[in-house]
């Protein structure tokens, strides 16, 4: 009997500490102001030599999302090859209005912090879409994956 015990602590342990590492492997979006922090995407656009940009989406006129990735910290984010590298301040701002002219139901844009496994800050994302994959490659460095298509690319937008 007490092998038995002792094999099911075992797998229980084994269980527990591999759902643990699973789990911390995800980033999170988060609200993008804070205690001490204020941060709209006016101020990253006025900003945007501060940073590596990148659009999600079929073209500038119909993005998904645009993230800020800020070239002095410590952190880098690496995205899926369906984001487009972006630096002109105008086309910025031009991506910026169309993903805040896709007011659709279910898909409201905000800014949102881009916060790795570790907890630390890697950027920003200013999107509709509530959910993003974000997961961690090692340490400073996470990947985020493809945002889902514009809404209106996805049918007829009676699904929302």
């Amino acid at each position: 009997m007490k092998t038995n015990k002792s094999i099911i602590m075992a797998a229980m342990f084994i269980w527990f500490t591999m759902s643990m590492i699973g789990c911390s492997i995800y980033g999170r979006l988060a609200a993008s102001t804070s205690a001490g922090e204020r941060m709209d995407v006016e101020s990253l656009v006025a900003k945007s030599g501060d940073f590596q940009i990148f659009y999600s989406g079929y073209g500038e006129k119909n993005p998904s999302g645009i993230l800020f990735d800020p070239k002095t910290d410590d952190q880098t984010i690496t995205v899926s090859d369906r984001w487009t590298r972006i630096e002109d301040p105008d086309k910025i701002r031009q991506i910026v209005e169309w993903i805040r002219l896709a007011n659709y139901p279910g898909y409201y844009p905000v800014l949102s912090k881009i916060i790795g496994p570790d907890g630390k800050k890697y950027g920003y994302l200013f999107t509709g879409w509530s959910h993003v994959v974000i997961k961690g490659v090692s340490i400073d460095r996470i990947y985020v994956y493809d945002l889902p298509d514009p809404p209106q690319y996805l049918g007829n937008g009676e699904d929302f």
